[in-house]
């Protein structure tokens, strides 16, 4: 914009000069003159826009009586669900300001997170002694149905333990060739385990949140059922996932024979459990995660009855869990702390090993923003549970 402006100065002041020399038309004078002064002002209104656009919307539409704030009466979907947390000063309004600075954090945390996907296809090369195998279908319907397999090169008289990784997105996003969802399986696989990466179906190809609990599910069995093929103890798997993935690998754990989230899924001779669960900033309960969370996405939880008690890892705990290392950030603006929190009170409560690293200021990322205290906390889990 301020080279339409220089352009608009430019030209008028060219015009100024020619009406020195000769007269000008006065309607063309007053073109240039409406020109250069539009420009100007719009550029200056560009130069003071200091709301995210979404913010913006969001008042918008949700201001009602358009007297700049939003009260909780008028909030909807995720800022009525998030109300208190983005309500800073607790005065039961939420201000344009207010709204930015959650913006701001959610901007940050993605730039965090963009960066640290960056650095992890950096130095997601395949170590030497690992074989990678890709797009090994664990079920046959779908494309989305694949996993990647990482072995350890180095012969082992005794099964070797093993871990499922599943990547987050939202349920409706994501892959297992990119990011951690690639290196951290590598990384693992040269230190002795056998490592599957995931792939699911995913909300836009019009299935819900139990379509992709299905096939995580079938996934885990196919890995069981070629246990003797690659050297793997069925009785050692542990899992990690983040966001979504971290909801996935909670539910699966806690529910390990539970045939009613398998479907028509192959491989129902073999158990779906784990013996060793991490999760980053897990969305845990979505009966308190977002209230209206149906609403604003019902694709998520499909036709089933009470869908969100049914797919919330918090209605599954039970003393017979295994050992959970739960990672969060105290200033996740996408899956808030609660998540965290409740479950590890609910799996204290049943007497269940579970480890808590909730790290102060951290945001959805905090497994990557991190790495120097959650990756260290991650593999002496893993050993002291699948490495006895």
């Amino acid at each position: 914009m301020d080279v339409v402006v220089g352009v608009a100065k430019r030209s008028f002041c060219k015009y100024l000069t020619q009406t020195c020399a000769k007269p000008m038309p006065l309607c063309r004078a007053l073109i240039v003159y409406l020109i250069f002064t539009t420009a100007t002002a719009f550029a200056q209104q560009r130069r003071g826009r200091s709301l995210e656009p979404w913010v913006k919307g969001a008042f918008k539409t949700q201001d009602v009586n358009s007297d700049g704030v939003v009260t909780k009466d008028e909030a909807k979907g995720l800022l009525k669900s998030n109300f208190a947390r983005v309500d800073a000063d607790s005065d039961g309004k939420v201000t344009p300001d207010e709204l930015q600075v959650v913006a701001k954090q959610i901007r940050a945390d993605r730039n965090r997170t963009n960066q640290q996907k960056k650095g992890d296809q950096r130095s997601a090369k395949v170590p030497d002694n690992v074989e990678l195998k890709t797009d090994i279908a664990y079920r046959p319907d779908h494309k989305r149905q694949t996993l990647d397999l990482m072995l350890p090169k180095e012969k082992s008289e005794q099964p070797r333990p093993a871990l499922v990784i599943i990547h987050g997105g939202g349920w409706r996003g994501g892959d297992k060739g990119g990011g951690m969802w690639r290196s951290l399986p590598l990384q693992y696989a040269s230190k002795g385990y056998v490592c599957i990466s995931v792939n699911y179906r995913l909300t836009p190809d019009g299935v819900d949140i139990f379509d992709c609990i299905e096939d995580c599910r079938c996934a885990v069995r196919w890995l069981r059922a070629n246990a003797e093929k690659y050297n793997v103890d069925p009785k050692r798997i542990g899992a990690f996932g983040n966001s979504a993935g971290a909801h996935l690998v909670s539910l699966i754990g806690l529910t390990p024979d539970d045939t009613s989230f398998d479907g028509d899924a192959p491989y129902k001779g073999h158990s779906s459990g784990f013996q060793a669960v991490c999760c980053g900033a897990p969305p845990t309960n979505f009966m308190d995660f977002g209230k209206d969370r149906k609403q604003a996405n019902p694709v998520l939880f499909g036709k089933v009855k009470d869908g969100a008690k049914r797919a919330s890892p918090v209605t599954w705990v039970n003393d017979n869990a295994p050992p959970f290392l739960i990672i969060h950030g105290t200033k996740d603006g996408t899956v808030p702390v609660k998540n965290g929190d409740d479950l590890n009170a609910a799996l204290k409560k049943v007497g269940a090993d579970v480890t808590y690293l909730r790290i102060d200021g951290a945001g959805h990322g905090a497994v990557g923003q991190h790495r120097e205290k959650t990756y260290p906390a991650m593999e002496e889990f893993f050993a002291r549970v699948l490495k006895p």
